[in-house]
């Protein structure tokens, strides 16, 4: 089982979506559902966490970078399989060129 370590701007923009979702779009009930999956993801991550597939840029590829899709975000990880920790790094938009944010 690895262990999973989020950082402090994984937290920051899970909260802006999060808070944008129920506030913004006044969907408390989806942005409910949205943790939900998170959680989900969180969860399949600690028993395998190479399922989600590398990033396709090839700097992000090249340096460990996976992605997981979450409805319409994107979450960016690394594994460390030498200490069993996965590093949740960012979410992002769908939309948004992250490749340019990491």
């Amino acid at each position: 089982m690895y262990r999973l370590v989020v950082s402090e701007l994984a937290h920051s923009d899970l909260d802006n979506i999060v808070s944008y979702i129920a506030i913004q779009l006044a969907n408390p009930i989806a942005a409910a559902n949205f943790l939900d999956e998170v959680e989900k993801c969180y969860s399949y991550l600690k028993s395998n966490p190479l399922m989600y597939e590398r990033c396709h840029d090839a700097f992000l590829e090249k340096e460990g970078y996976r992605k997981a899709t979450i409805k319409n975000y994107v979450l960016v990880y690394k594994v460390d399989q030498a200490a069993s920790v996965i590093i949740i790094h960012r979410f992002f938009y769908g939309a948004q060129d992250y490749v340019k944010l990491i």
